[in-house]
């Protein structure tokens, strides 16, 4: 375990602590991701994300049946290397959609890779000392999509571009005018969702209105509004909402990564054992560009804000996942926590 290695890490060396080729430093992060960490690769790896992430099918098959986890497995999942489902509880905690409690056994949306329910054994750990006893995800795996998909409005920018054009007396400026054009702007590094440039702005109950994006969302669905009720809840309900029936993602993702491949889980409520449910879209009282874990993070005032906030860091700490996104980073974000382990990556983030 990394203990609290990971949140505590700066942009600047740490001294204190050493593996044999030297100090642990954290690279400065990329332009888009202001807070990305990159310890030294010994440290990295030595961490559950990167393990459960770079494991061999047979490896996670194998440490599944060590912990006697339980579940089954998935004959195919397109773009899932080892396709399962969970059948009970890890530490307690049950982990499951939205969907109607009947349709979830057949759900290709309860599907995931076993390297992700790895690290969601180590995560349902986190929660149970919170008194965490269920999970709602809004998707783990969904179907990719063709990676033509992503830019369709590509095509006909670059016919508006040839239309003014300049005239063919001066073919040189043309040509270099063509030649511009092929070049591609620098690639932040890693590659995330699109976040959102704009000033921070409040993220608290109710601001989306009635914008309220999902990744895995319908289109042309309209979500509805949460109805107001008591945090305290003596039986839960099932909340059934435009993510209980996820399409495939409207992002291209490479292949071996992100849903496509059951690596990442959007948390979007929880319910402690008294009944009180937790939701990330109306208690997280986040801001986007905010910091979320770690030195110089804001600390709401909220008691609800303070726990969400907490299960996110606890995790990070652990080096459960390879990165988090909150609220805080984007706008498509402000309902859920979607968490992930990325294999062949050396670096963390929480945003």
């Amino acid at each position: 375990m990394l203990g609290s290695f990971l949140r505590s890490l700066a942009p600047s060396c740490l001294a204190a602590l050493t593996l044999g080729a030297g100090l642990v430093c954290a690279r400065p992060a990329s332009a888009g991701s202001p807070f990305l960490v990159t310890p030294e690769p010994a440290v990295v790896e030595a961490s559950p994300a990167y393990r459960y992430a770079n494991m061999t099918d047979e490896e996670a098959f194998a440490e599944l049946d060590r912990r006697s986890l339980p579940y089954i497995r998935v004959e195919s999942a397109p773009g899932v290397r080892a396709p399962i489902r969970l059948t009970g509880r890890l530490h307690g905690v049950y982990i499951h959609s939205a969907l109607p409690e009947e349709q979830r056994a057949t759900s290709i949306f309860e599907i995931l890779d076993a390297r992700l329910a790895l690290a969601l054994d180590d995560f349902a750990a986190v929660l149970e000392r919170h008194e965490i006893d269920e999970v709602i995800h809004y998707t783990m795996y969904r179907p990719n999509v063709p990676r033509e998909a992503r830019a369709p409005a590509a095509p006909a920018k670059r016919k508006v571009a040839k239309k003014q054009a300049p005239r063919r007396a001066a073919p040189k400026k043309g040509a270099a005018g063509k030649e511009a054009s092929k070049k591609e702007a620098p690639r932040a590094n890693p590659k995330l969702p699109p976040a959102n440039t704009a000033k921070a702005r409040d993220l608290g109950k109710g601001a989306l209105g009635a914008k309220h994006a999902h990744e895995g969302a319908a289109k042309g669905t309209k979500r509805k509004e949460p109805a107001k009720a008591p945090e305290k809840l003596g039986k839960p309900r099932e909340i059934v909402t435009e993510a209980a029936k996820p399409k495939p993602s409207p992002r291209w993702a490479p292949p071996g990564t992100r849903h496509p491949a059951g690596l990442a889980i959007d948390v979007g409520r929880l319910r402690k054992k008294d009944g009180t449910w937790i939701s990330v879209l109306d208690h997280f009282h986040g801001k986007i560009g905010e910091k979320t874990c770690g030195e110089g993070a804001r600390r709401p005032e909220q008691a609800l804000a303070q726990e969400l906030r907490a299960l996110v860091c606890e995790s990070q700490d652990a080096g459960i996942f390879t990165y988090v996104l909150s609220p805080n980073y984007n706008a498509d974000h402000a309902d859920h926590f979607h968490m992930e382990i990325k294999p062949g990556v050396r670096w963390f983030l929480v945003h």
